[in-house]
């Protein structure tokens, strides 16, 4: 079985002013010095995975650089939109909206999935129909970059193209709070499965209550319950308790031949509740994309190699494709033992930044054998 996607291009995106990989595997982990796009990659293909460009997973996005909320709205100061663009940030030199800009792009090939989507920002009025419906009309920005956007009469919006259809984001700005809100049509349904694990995804196991209620009482319960055993073999079952009322929060319990009773998955520390959560979030991923941030924090070295050959096993049955990020040796070499039980399934991709461009560079099968082998800097 092919992978969802064998490459991906990347324009104007964040850092990533021309992004081309070719030769993804099923596992593919992004190693490289900060600042090279690792993160941004895995943002993009959130994006391109959410079809049109989800608002939720926009929001999501901006909202965990921080970039959402400027000082001026956090005062309820009324602000001028060309420096308060908060989608800015998603291009390429932080642009402003009187200026031209680039429009992103994010181009998937191959594999069993051809993805394309096109963002760009553009001005608009509002118009309302005698039906009592609104559309937006495009409009030419003003050309005096000081000047204040009358707040009745621009809305500036992402403009989203994919697949041949067009679709309008106005910016979720507080500069429009108090016009009538104009209300997208656009779906959040998203393009395929994304799941998304962040660095910090091993702090709490409240927010993995969805994600478990999906796989409840279902056979993907036992390959959550044997990817726990790699760190705590006394492990024999899993649930999630809590959140019947309004200030519950969910948590993860486990069933251990060491206690009498349940106990609370936290006790056995961090490693085992990341391991969860990847885990978790992988079986949720069937059929699409695994992205997970730093993948090494909060486990040990000695079990990554566990973790990795779990992701290998589920990843193909499940039919999901994984991309992580890592600044970790042990997380490479652990990695690599795995693919080479899985041959021609995973990938090492470095990025290495040049100037303003970032060049990948692809390690398979023997490549990455011997970078490992010969302690090659890889990261």
């Amino acid at each position: 079985m092919k992978p969802i996607i064998t490459s991906l291009c990347i324009e104007h995106f964040r850092s990533l002013r021309q992004l081309k990989i070719e030769g993804l595997g099923r596992v593919n982990l992004i190693t490289g010095r900060n600042n090279t796009g690792k993160s941004s990659i895995l943002e993009a293909l959130r994006i391109l995975a959410s079809g049109a460009a989800s608002p939720s997973v926009l929001s999501s996005i901006l909202r965990y650089r921080e970039e959402d909320v400027s000082e001026a709205d956090a005062a309820g100061i009324p602000v001028d939109p060309e420096s308060s663009n908060q989608f800015s940030s998603l291009f390429t030199g932080f642009p402003k909206l009187s200026e031209n800009r680039e429009a992103i792009v994010l181009l998937a090939n191959g594999g069993e999935r051809s993805m394309r989507l096109n963002i760009s920002v553009g001005l608009f009025s509002e118009e309302e129909a005698p039906d009592g419906t609104t559309r937006l009309l495009p409009q030419k920005p003003q050309t005096t970059s000081s000047a204040m956007l009358p707040e009745t009469e621009l809305i500036p919006a992402l403009v989203m193209e994919d697949l041949g259809s067009k679709r309008i984001l106005p910016m979720d700005h507080p500069v429009f709070s108090r016009r009538r809100p104009f209300r997208s049509a656009i779906s959040d349904e998203p393009r395929l499965p994304c799941v998304f694990v962040s660095p910090y995804g091993g702090e709490r196991t409240a927010p993995l209550g969805l994600l478990w209620d999906k796989i409840a009482l279902s056979d993907l319960e036992k390959d959550v319950v044997e990817a726990l055993k790699i760190l705590a073999p006394e492990i024999m079952a899993v649930s999630m308790v809590g959140g019947e009322g309004p200030q519950q929060m969910r948590t993860a319990i486990v069933r251990s031949s060491e206690f009498s009773r349940p106990v609370p998955l936290r006790s056995f520390g961090d490693g085992l509740n990341r391991l969860f959560g990847i885990i978790l979030s992988l079986v949720n991923a069937k059929g699409g994309f695994l992205l997970i941030d730093e993948f090494e924090n909060g486990m040990h070295h000695t079990i990554e190699f566990g973790a990795w050959e779990t992701i290998f096993r589920l990843s193909k049955f499940l039919n999901v494709q994984v991309f992580a990020t890592s600044h970790s040796w042990d997380a490479v070499e652990t990695f690599q033992k795995a693919a080479a039980l899985n041959p021609e399934e995973g990938v090492l991709i470095r990025l290495s930044r040049k100037g303003d461009a970032i060049i990948p560079t692809l390690f398979q099968d023997k490549e990455l054998a011997v970078a490992t082998r010969e302690h090659i800097e890889v990261r």
